[in-house]
């Protein structure tokens, strides 16, 4: 299922206020501005000549997929993965 990127828009401004009063949530309203930036932003090139996005010519890394991350996780564990201070929740 998908979250609507309206949800960020709801999200980020409660704990933006939660955060001047609770400072450790600073951080979660910095990973859901994050968040919103990554849902509405193409991450593929701007290709000149057409003016449109082309995955075609936008550079990419690895070959790993999200399904293969969780596929890996759920048969060999989260071990190394451990995010610590950074963890979201």
């Amino acid at each position: 299922s998908n979250i609507r990127i309206g949800m960020f828009d709801m999200i980020i401004p409660v704990l933006s206020v939660l955060a001047k009063i609770f400072p450790k949530l600073e951080d979660k309203a910095e990973f859901a501005r994050i968040g919103k930036y990554y849902c509405s932003e193409s991450m593929l090139v701007l290709n000149p000549e057409t003016g449109k996005y082309d995955e075609n010519i936008t550079p990419s890394y690895g070959k790993d997929t999200l399904r293969d991350f969780y596929r890996r996780a759920l048969s060999e564990g989260l071990a190394g993965q451990e995010l610590g201070e950074h963890a979201v929740f």
